[in-house]
């Protein structure tokens, strides 16, 4: 079993212990603070990616950050939410850019609970009148966007939008964790069949099946068997993702 492209995620400012340790072992890094700290993109982001870019000037593995998602939405039918979601990505896309990085992960903020038969419909139309542009900011930009799994019951619902957009800016991150979560009872093999044309990037984490933990991928407990159920099948794709260790 070769892996190729295993990248380390940091959700921290101060991220001299990962990019140690990806030198020290081959690998590269996503960079979560930038979608995490959520005043971050209102100030001190212009010193953190100078930061950045000095440690990071000789690196030689993979780099990819991951997007603001706290309380955004780009499906919202409020103007107001989906210009501030466009603005708070197209500055991650502007980041992601300077630090040289592959890929930036977004949400696209699905929202199962809703009832209505005509929500996803909707949510879809919406979805593309945000993503068309935004796939065209990225290419600008020679970004990859991904988007990831967060409460998407099942594959198609991201599919779909990735399908009609169809541009080679706009791909799947795959979530296994989510996946364990929040899916139908699908099994990955699914997932991955419905999404693998558009899949560049993968999350890997374990969780004891109640929440989002974040756990090591062989916690003992842990409700994904990633050495038998995994592994094997994401490295049995033609063109392997990324592979980050949450």
């Amino acid at each position: 079993m070769e892996l190729e492209r295993i990248l380390l995620a940091t959700y921290q400012s101060d991220i001299t212990r990962h990019y140690e340790l990806a030198q020290a072992h081959g690998a590269g890094l996503e960079l979560q603070v930038y979608g995490y700290d959520t005043d971050l993109l209102d100030s001190g982001w212009r010193e953190l990616v100078d930061q950045h870019k000095t440690l990071l000037r000789d690196f030689a593995g993979e780099i990819a950050i991951h997007g603001a998602f706290y309380n955004l939405s780009p499906a919202s039918q409020d103007g107001r939410v989906v210009a501030l979601t466009r603005e708070r990505y197209v500055l991650n896309l502007d980041i992601a850019a300077e630090l040289g990085a592959r890929t930036v992960v977004f949400h696209t903020d699905f929202l199962p609970i809703v009832r209505n038969p005509d929500y996803r419909a909707m949510w879809t139309e919406r979805q593309l009148e945000f993503w068309v542009p935004m796939a065209k900011e990225a290419a600008q930009r020679g970004v990859v966007i991904a988007l990831e799994n967060m409460w998407e019951p099942e594959p198609g619902i991201i599919g779909d939008v990735l399908d009609r957009v169809d541009s080679p800016y706009l791909s799947a991150c795959l979530d296994v964790g989510h996946v364990y979560l929040f899916s139908d009872y699908l099994p990955l093999e699914t997932w991955v069949e419905r999404i693998s044309r558009r899949l560049v990037h993968c999350h890997l984490n374990n969780h004891r099946g109640f929440f989002d933990e974040h756990l090591p991928l062989d916690l003992p407990g842990g409700v994904i068997d990633y050495k038998r159920d995994i592994l094997p099948l994401l490295c049995a794709l033609p063109h392997q993702p990324a592979l980050v260790l949450e």
